[in-house]
């Protein structure tokens, strides 16, 4: 619901009933030429079912005498649900990839401790699905082309969120000493 500050734009040209009045938010437009109530919103209020008056004939303050009479207005409930204010969210997103299993766990182990200790809110990890490229080649180079190997390669990733991190969490994430096999991308959001 609108209060009657969200009115005061509109409050110079129409009555003070109308201005004064708790119903939905309605948007009027006014002409500082004519001083002329322009209520062609409404009619696009009425289009829709919003809005239904008691007068068939809308007046404009220049045609009527000094105390104007201005149709009676029905206004639905047709509020949007205005967003609440809150605090703005901030993440850290920590993805993590390498050829062995063991290193990736120590890392995040690791990383997961530095979190808790500084009291910041830990999600993951997260196992994301393993890329694996497979090679093939040849055995011999000129016989036995029929003859081949396959070697692959499999690349594990995890994927971490600090939620609402502080100045303690980035400090103790800075200080880590993460094993040389794992890849470390941060994001900030």
């Amino acid at each position: 619901m609108a209060s009657t500050a969200t009115f005061a734009a509109a409050a110079v040209a129409l009555p003070s009933t109308l201005a004064s009045s708790s119903s939905s938010r309605v948007a009027v437009s006014t002409r500082a030429s004519a001083s002329a109530v322009h209520l062609s919103t409404f009619e696009g209020l009425r289009a829709d079912g919003l809005v239904s008056s008691s007068n068939a004939v809308w007046q404009s303050a220049a045609q009527t005498s000094s105390a104007p009479n201005y149709p009676r207005l029905t206004v639905r409930a047709a509020v949007a649900a205005e967003a609440p204010l809150t605090a703005t969210k901030q993440k850290i997103r920590i993805k993590l990839r390498s050829y062995w299993v063991n290193l990736i766990e120590q890392a995040c182990q690791q990383i997961l401790e530095a979190a808790r200790n500084s009291d910041s809110k830990t999600m993951g990890p997260v196992p994301l699905p393993t890329k694996k490229r497979v090679y093939c080649v040849l055995r011999s180079p000129h016989v036995n082309k029929d003859s081949r190997e396959h070697f692959e390669i499999r690349t594990h990733r995890r994927l971490i969120d600090l939620e609402n991190p502080n100045a303690q969490t980035i400090d103790a994430l800075m200080q880590l000493d993460l094993p040389a096999g794992v890849d470390v991308e941060v994001k900030l959001s």
